[in-house]
């Protein structure tokens, strides 16, 4: 080693983690190494940056402070000293560089515990296997783990974290295996029942009263609704020869293969019409739910300028089929509005949905407090265990790879917690009432709450209460098919008289829309 008597350094030390900056005893050792290593050789200590960043470039806080200081000090500088190698960086290519780069500034990087004569060509080698040793260490280490990672992937053991509707268990024999959470996963299963049936979209499940016990986010229902590992798949990524599959799980499914798949056909459906601009006209509502009565087609709208200026909308057939289907809106939205009118549910039916919606409602809120308390007690299991983990990283009972990957799968479940826990929180349930009380209204006064409707919340309820498009003729609707929910509340509709078209199907055509008895 050459003479270093009045030399001027500045020193630099760091570890990987936060924890290990706080409670370890790395960065200590390494400044007394450091400067005891000055003082033996009476050289100047300039300044010194501790640092508790990876190795694995050279993006780092403190160091990047370091960059700055020496480039406006570097007249000043004539070394930057570290403890070992792998302390400068665990990246030979990007170490080389900035070895480079301060030596163009006529500053050294030097290692007191493996010296290096850059002067000497033969010293090139010592240094390259200095610098690559870190490296090669922290390939091995890495490779190791997505090596058994996969391993446990391909044997069917989800890996991550949990998807909700999930919590950590074990199988028989003590290995790790999630299990369906017994307070939401029937939820899960029954939100993503709901979503694959088409009569809800996901803004609407987001909504949902019945759904705020899930917490869910926009990108975290997108993601459930996309994750086959409700199936009880799992995906096991490509890896060096080795192509992507699909292998079957050990945990229990919450859905069927065929539920996942309609899923997605649903999402797919969803994104095509997403990218078309909207077409809805508020003078049109009916405009999609029509079909003509002689030929079958849908119907469309369209608004007519009469001399004096005033337009005038009508549901007309398309001209270039040549069929003449053509009708005022007015004539149409009379006709429904007098229809709904007619569909009152009897008392009982009434009653009996307004129990379902508090019992709903009750249940929810029950539910709630319950995963409250859950995550409550998950999160301060994660804080001893976090505490824990500390604990044996001082002890070196475990190293500081393994810490750093386990402290951060626990820092992002904590903080997933935390969230999920305060936005239950923050919902409250004190208007229960007004929800059902809102939902008998619209039940008994369908015509009314039709009416005042805007033009989406109206193709919403003709999609939910018909079941099949509505066919208008002679100022008449033939009497429309009500989904299977909305028939059973409306059942008193049920004693018309049928009569047959001119091709011998059953139809309702120019009969009143009311029973016999006249309700």
């Amino acid at each position: 080693m050459k003479k270093l008597n009045g030399k001027r350094a500045v020193l630099y030390a760091r570890v990987s983690t936060t924890d290990q900056k706080d409670h370890g005893h790395s960065l200590s050792d390494q400044q007394a190494r450091l400067s005891e290593f000055c003082l033996k050789n009476n050289v100047d200590v300039d300044s010194v940056f501790v640092e508790d960043y990876s190795a694995k470039n050279f993006i780092r806080p403190e160091f990047i402070k370091l960059l700055e200081y020496i480039i406006k000090n570097k007249r000043k500088i004539d070394y930057l000293l570290v403890h070992r190698w792998d302390r400068f960086s665990r990246n030979t290519l990007e170490a080389l560089k900035q070895i480079e780069l301060f030596k163009s500034m006529g500053v050294e990087v030097n290692s007191i515990e493996g010296w290096i004569e850059h002067e000497q060509s033969t010293q090139l080698l010592m240094l390259l296997i200095n610098l690559g040793m870190p490296e090669i260490d922290n390939r091995i280490r890495s490779e190791r783990v997505k090596e058994g990672n996969r391993r446990a992937l391909l044997e069917g053991r989800w890996i991550n974290m949990q998807p909700k509707g999930y919590i950590k268990g074990r199988d028989p024999f003590g290995k790790v295996l999630m299990q369906p959470c017994p307070e939401i996963s029937p939820l899960v299963k029954e939100m993503f029942i709901e979503f694959s049936m088409g009569i809800i979209s996901q803004n609407e499940l987001l909504k949902s009263e019945k759904y705020k016990p899930l917490a869910l986010t926009r990108s975290t229902l997108s993601r459930m609704l996309k994750q086959i590992v409700y199936t009880g798949k799992i995906i096991v990524p490509a890896y060096k020869d080795e192509p992507e599959q699909i292998v079957d799980g050990l945990h229990i499914p919450l859905i069927t293969l065929d539920t996942f798949n309609r899923i997605q056909e649903q999402l797919g459906i969803r994104s095509r019409y997403k990218r078309k601009a909207s077409k809805v006209n508020e003078n049109l509502p009916l405009r999609g739910h029509l079909e003509c009565p002689k030929c079958s087609r849908n119907l469309t709208g369209s608004g007519s300028r009469s001399k004096s200026g005033t337009i005038y909308y009508y549901y007309h057939c398309e001209t270039r089929s040549g069929c003449k289907t053509r009708f005022t809106i007015k004539d149409a939205h009379l006709a429904l509005y007098k229809y709904f009118n007619k569909l009152k549910p009897k008392k009982e039916i009434s009653d009996l949905f307004k129990s379902i919606l508090e019992e709903r409602f009750s249940n929810s809120e029950s539910s709630k407090k319950a995963i409250i308390k859950r995550k409550g007690d998950k999160i301060n299991d994660l804080k001893a265990k976090s505490k824990t983990l500390t604990m044996k990283l001082i002890d070196g009972v475990i190293d500081n790879d393994t810490y750093k990957v386990t402290s951060k799968e626990m820092k992002e479940n904590l903080l997933t917690l935390e969230a999920e826990k305060q936005k239950l929180e923050t919902k409250g349930t004190d208007n229960t009432a007004d929800f059902v009380n809102f939902g008998i209204f619209a039940l008994e006064n369908l015509g009314e709450f039709y009416s005042n409707a805007d033009v989406f919340t109206k193709q919403k309820l003709l999609c939910s209460i018909f079941s099949s498009k509505l066919i208008f003729e002679n100022k008449k609707y033939r009497t429309p098919k009500l989904n299977k929910g909305f028939d059973f509340i409306y059942q008193n509709i049920n004693a018309l008289e049928r009569v047959k078209t001119k091709n011998g199907r059953e139809s309702f055509d120019n009969l009143p829309l009311c029973t016999q008895g006249g309700t």
